[in-house]
């Protein structure tokens, strides 16, 4: 079976028990130098030497020169690469105000969707290494679609700076909920009875949710059409309205329609079960053994970001999604906080591209053109 291939990897969330964490607050990203006072007489020597101290002491350590300031000193922007509603954008607007709430200031989210996620991330790519503009995404926007693109037009290795692993969250099988079926064997056998004949929605072309589809289509030899939308908020609507038939939605999108009965839940896609959603049960526990499929979410930096910048916002965002007021917060819109920091996150996003390009490749599932 094609899920033998899927090693379970999932992250696994702090708990309240974890080693006390960090409370200090964030510091300035380094230190400043003094400026030489000017002077009419005594050694010109010693002046130069620390005008030269002064100049390029933050070349030399590698910072830009407006680094000797604390950070952040205007706005910071963080770019979600689809439509407002999904996941992403849910997540985008929480690490907003989890990096407004510690490092003070501004931080703002704008909404750059299109093209599965290229357009929101080639703004991040191409900005200013100065920490001011980053993007929020994660699996389905920086995983999947260089897995499945062929012509993907950037390398997530080298042109984004993995900054911190924030969370997990889980798929879930959901369907309009005035479909026929209850369960997920009713699904399969109905699906089987009508090869191709119904629909199902996804965030994007190349997407968590449509990979979820595609290898449950795969594990269980039934067939529907692909309709992508340009985000989880707009695909959910379409469900609901009865345009769609099946959504593999993440659970932050699709929790309060769940558990209100505007959509119909029928299994997670994870290999454990929910806090949020206990009486749902896995794929793995009744009808695909093995089957996990979660997704996760991680804060991005364009190549060249300064390292005392970059440390500055993993251990912010880590000290945050560990703190108890916001942890639970974050369960309670449908996401496991991870708080894993830079040096764990770049690790971690190495290991997922390995382990679904396997995935990918035995299976066959590729972006269409």
């Amino acid at each position: 079976m094609l899920v033998d291939v899927i090693a379970a990897n999932s992250v696994r969330p702090r708990e309240s028990g974890d080693p006390e964490q960090r409370t200090e607050q964030s510091k300035p990203v380094a230190p400043g130098f003094p400026l030489a006072r000017e002077r009419t007489g005594g050694s010109r020597r010693g002046l130069s030497r620390r005008r030269f101290v002064a100049t390029f002491a933050p070349a030399l350590f590698g910072l830009p020169a407006r680094a000797q300031e604390r950070y952040p000193t205007r706005t910071i922007k963080l770019i979600v690469a689809f439509a407002p509603g999904g996941v992403a954008d849910i997540m985008g607007r929480l690490i907003a105000q989890l990096l407004q709430h510690k490092l003070g200031g501004t931080v703002i989210v704008e909404n750059k969707p299109g093209g599965d996620g290229l357009i929101g991330m080639g703004e991040v790519v191409r900005a200013a290494p100065d920490g001011y503009t980053l993007l929020v995404g994660g699996f389905g926007g920086q995983v999947v679609p260089p897995l499945m693109k062929d012509d993907f037009p950037f390398d997530v290795r080298r042109d984004i700076v993995k900054i911190a692993l924030t969370a997990e969250f889980a798929n879930v099988v959901v369907v309009n909920k005035d479909l026929p079926v209850n369960s997920i064997a009713e699904l399969i056998a109905y699906l089987k009875a009508r090869p191709g004949q119904l629909n199902f929605g996804s965030s994007g072309r190349a997407t968590s949710d449509r990979l979820a589809a595609e290898l449950f289509m795969l594990e269980t030899g039934t067939r529907m059409q692909n309709v992508p939308y340009r985000g989880g908020g707009v695909a959910l609507n379409d469900l609901i309205g009865g345009t769609t038939h099946v959504m593999f939605p993440q659970l932050p999108a699709v929790l309060g329609m769940a558990t209100s009965g505007a959509v119909k839940p029928l299994a997670v896609t994870s290999s454990y079960r929910l806090d949020q959603l206990p009486e749902l049960p896995t794929l793995s526990e009744t009808v695909l053994p093995g089957f996990h499929v979660a997704s996760w979410n991680m804060l991005f930096g364009p190549r060249g970001l300064p390292e005392a910048i970059r440390t500055t916002l993993s251990d912010t965002l880590v000290d945050a999604v560990t703190a108890p007021q916001f942890r639970d917060r974050m369960r309670a819109i449908g996401v496991a906080p991870v708080g894993k920091p830079a040096a764990e996150a770049e690790a971690f996003f190495e290991q997922e591209l390995v382990r679904w390009k396997r995935v990918v490749d035995v299976s066959g599932v590729k972006l269409e053109r």
